[in-house]
């Protein structure tokens, strides 16, 4: 199998299969990279049922006491292979605290444009198809999946929208839920439409539109009586 190499955030990971030999040492960090960039390409090209701890030891270039050292249930690694994007999309509303003073429908189309541009990735589409795919053998992995995924999308807004409610700018008494509909509002249709093979990764200028019209909607609804936005 050939080298592929992996992009994660901005960072480019490469997982090489096995060389002849004595096994090279890693340190503990570089030994959880390896084994995580390997098993997300066993993951997707052969299914997480049909993937094995050996074909993740070959394809890390590693032991299979090895993985078991770092991880031990293949549960676990799925779920270091989708763990990053919690940070990923922590972030992603960074800097919208206590202390900001940018209009709700600037801080909103911008969260909603660059977390959609992470959700419809060519890369996150595919871990989306494959906890679907497994999620009748491997429940736990569908589950993990959503918590790792639209659970912590939805997180740094729901705080968001709940100081907003607390400051009386929008009347959003439900945070969680408002966020919830907010986020599938602007980006579940485009979303299914990927998965289902209906179009390619959706470009800028279809993201903007939908998520200026979810926001436009949303704010119609939340705005407070004597608000302007």
């Amino acid at each position: 199998m050939p080298s592929t190499t992996l992009h994660n955030a901005d960072v480019a990971i490469e997982a090489r299969p096995i060389a002849r030999g004595r096994p090279r040492l890693f340190d503990e960090a570089t030994r959880r990279e390896r084994l995580v960039a390997a098993a997300e390409h066993v993951f997707v090209d052969e299914g997480y049922g049909a993937a094995s701890m050996d074909d993740i030891a070959r394809r890390a270039g590693m032991s299979k006491k090895t993985i078991y050292q770092v991880f031990e249930t293949k549960h676990d690694l799925f779920a270091a292979v989708i763990e990053p994007r919690k940070a990923e999309l922590a972030a992603m509303i960074e800097g919208e605290g206590a202390g900001a003073t940018r209009p709700p429908d600037e801080v909103l189309r911008g969260f909603l444009r660059r977390i959609a541009g992470f959700v419809l990735a060519p890369r996150q589409a595919a871990l989306y198809r494959l906890a679907v795919a497994e999620s009748q053998r491997a429940p736990e992995l569908a589950n993990a999946f959503y918590c790792e995924g639209s659970t912590q999308a939805c997180s740094p807004l729901t705080q968001w929208l709940a100081l907003q409610h607390e400051r009386g700018v929008l009347d959003i008494p439900d945070p969680a839920s408002a966020a919830k509909m907010l986020f599938h509002m602007a980006i579940a249709e485009l979303q299914m439409r990927l998965l289902i093979g209906e179009c390619r990764e959706p470009d800028e200028r279809a993201i903007d539109e939908r998520v200026d019209y979810a926001v436009r909607l949303f704010l119609d609804g939340a705005r407070t009586r004597n608000s302007v936005i």
